[in-house]
């Protein structure tokens, strides 16, 4: 009698989950399932930027509903080091966990994206950017910017905030408020291509922000920002970031000097035989929610495969597809009930595409089902295979090689690596 496959995800934001409802569907009883996650709760987050508003919320879901749907095991810990050859990985906690194969699905870590700034993204603290709209309520605070730092991010926040800031500005009777969006990407959300970036242009203008594209701020000598290649400099009371990312740096498996695990087309880790990997955490300078799930999938295909599987599904191409909610002549205020005239600039509102998580969230009442919310009639249609961003893709790449992340420890840990990878 052939004996069940242990399969092990490290992991539970959106990758990790994809990968773990998919195997259950795709394996059945082939394989046994642990996900080891540091939380309890999956953070459902299409809300999450109108949080310092006070108008919205993100959504806590234990782990354990999903995993029992699942029939998997939880563990709450993280993985700090993965053993390939041995088939066992590491526990912060100092135990260990054997197993067959492995979906390292960790995500990355946020950290400061310009120093001294407030740093925010959605699931995030929503206090210090409330703090920051108390000032501009009580008028302190009149020349803000808003920051899309160099390296991996998703740069949507930064220009729902600016609009929403604005917006919010105004309503409060303060119609000299100057907000600035800075960003390294060559024109607004270029990743979603020239329509969509010529219409985000348009509405911040329309909002009255400004916008300042492939510039790199940093802290300027006695206030402000300094503009780098151009050398000019902006005078802001205030700056909120984006924040940057790095990696899960995760010892024992193949990463950049940014802890960023490095992957093959078929989602397996650099040099080992049965460890995958995908989400934000995998080396790759776009980061979204559809591409995450893609990867679990790619994932999930070559895990089915070694559990017996013969036919897994095949995962397509991963695809940016959505609709961009600009162009509407008026300036979006976010309302909290997340319907279609208060969404935030990108539809679906969940956020989360994928073939099963985002099932699972709507057979629960998480989410509504994509296919019984019709989609606007406003705003931009977008369907870009990831292949079509090459060009973007790039540019962002080298920009985060230009202006790494002075971190001594995940540099090391990268020569580490990429030694390991020589000496095999």
């Amino acid at each position: 009698m052939v004996r069940d496959m242990d399969v092990l995800i490290a992991g539970g934001g959106v990758a990790g989950l994809e990968a773990l409802l998919g195997l259950r569907e795709v394996a059945g009883e082939r394989v046994q399932l642990t996900v080891v996650a540091p939380d309890p709760d999956f953070t459902y987050r299409p809300m999450a930027v109108a949080e310092p508003f006070a108008v919205g919320q993100a959504r806590r879901v234990p782990l354990s509903d999903i995993a029992a749907d699942a029939g998997a095991e939880v563990v709450i810990d993280a993985v700090v080091g993965v053993d390939d050859a041995a088939g066992q990985v590491r526990l912060a906690s100092g135990g260990t966990r054997s197993f067959d194969a492995l979906l390292v699905a960790a995500g990355a870590r946020a950290v400061q994206g310009v120093e001294g700034a407030t740093t925010w993204w959605p699931g995030g603290d929503a206090e210090p950017f409330g703090g920051l709209l108390r000032d501009i309520e009580e008028g302190y605070s009149k020349r803000l910017a808003i920051v899309v730092p160099p390296g991996a991010v998703w740069p949507l926040p930064a220009y729902e905030l600016a609009i929403m800031t604005a917006g919010e500005a105004r309503e409060l009777g303060h119609d000299d408020v100057q907000i600035t969006v800075v960003t390294p990407e060559r024109s607004a959300l270029s990743v979603f291509g020239p329509d969509a970036s010529a219409a985000a242009a348009e509405e911040l203008e329309r909002a009255g922000v400004r916008l300042v594209t492939g510039a790199v701020a940093t802290r300027a000598a006695g206030g402000g920002l300094s503009l780098d290649p151009s050398g000019d400099r902006l005078d802001v009371q205030r700056v909120v970031a984006v924040p940057r990312l790095v990696g899960p740096a995760i010892e024992g498996l193949a990463a950049d000097d940014e802890g960023f695990v490095l992957t093959g087309e078929d989602g397996r880790v650099q040099g080992a035989s049965r460890t995958w990997a995908a989400g934000d955490g995998i080396d790759s300078p776009l980061k979204f929610g559809a591409l995450a799930t893609h990867q679990a999938r790619v994932a999930i295909a070559g895990i089915a495969r070694l559990a017996g599987v013969e036919d897994p599904p095949d995962p397509g191409e991963p695809v940016l597809e959505g609709r961009l909610l600009l162009g509407t002549r008026r300036t979006r205020r976010l309302r909290g009930d997340g319907d279609g005239e208060g969404a935030p600039l990108w539809w679906p509102q969940g956020k989360v595409a994928g073939a099963y998580l985002p099932r699972w969230l709507a057979e629960h009442g998480f989410a509504p089902p994509v296919l019984a919310v019709d989609a606007p009639d406003e705003g931009i249609e977008i369907r870009r295979p990831v292949r079509e961003l090459a060009d973007e893709a790039q540019q962002l790449f080298d920009v985060r090689r230009r202006y790494r992340i002075a971190d001594a420890d995940l540099a090391s840990l990268g020569r580490q690596m990429r030694s390991m990878r020589r000496d095999r």
